[in-house]
């Protein structure tokens, strides 16, 4: 064998493998650039469309006009990044659009303060998921889906879900809402307004 050969060819590969990889990411929009780019910014999305009268919440956190600030640096691959209870919190409070993916009985009963209800085990899933694209929320809005925690894996299906109709700054609260309900932080009763 020839070592030198081999070595040679593999260090032009890489170098090859490296500048396409830079050269991709430099003609990609803002929203999709990777973060280890030095001029990365976090993408701008006004995103807040559904429901929030009230950005400033009572959780003793500023709110934000850019949850996208806040929000925890994500893999463009990854189809969402789970989240610890407190980044969920200053999201939360930063005006970051929340999706409970609970039945709608459960939602009535009691969900986080502004959520909007998307029961992915419910017939009419799909047809929710196209409402809410057809308020004019950005596909980079910053998303938190959440369920009722534990071993529920509802939240990780309506992600994919959001997902797949284009969405891609979607934020998964494993915890659920019985942690965030047990912390006493925002919630409300009642249906979707």
């Amino acid at each position: 064998m020839n070592w030198k050969r081999i070595t040679a060819e593999a260090t032009v590969l890489i170098i090859a493998a490296v500048l396409v990889g830079a050269g991709t990411n430099y003609i990609r929009p803002e929203a999709r650039k990777l973060a280890w780019v030095a001029d990365y910014r976090a993408p701008e999305s006004g995103s807040r469309t559904p429901g929030s009268s009230n950005p400033g919440r009572e959780s003793g956190v500023p709110a934000l006009e850019n949850p996208a600030a806040l929000a925890p640096p994500k893999d463009p691959g990854l189809l969402y990044l789970d989240i610890s209870s407190e980044v969920a919190l200053r999201l939360h409070s930063a005006g970051a659009i929340f999706i409970d993916a609970r039945r709608s009985s459960a939602y009535e009963q009691v969900h986080v303060e502004d959520a909007v209800t998307i029961p992915v085990w419910e017939r009419d899933a799909d047809s929710r998921i196209s409402a809410f694209q057809a308020k004019g929320v950005k596909p980079d809005a910053v998303i938190v889906v959440y369920c009722s925690g534990g071993a529920c894996e509802d939240s990780a299906m309506l992600a994919l879900k959001l997902a797949q109709a284009g969405f891609y700054n979607i934020y998964l609260y494993r915890d659920g809402f019985s942690v965030w309900q047990s912390r006493g932080w925002p919630v409300t009763r009642g249906k979707q307004p």
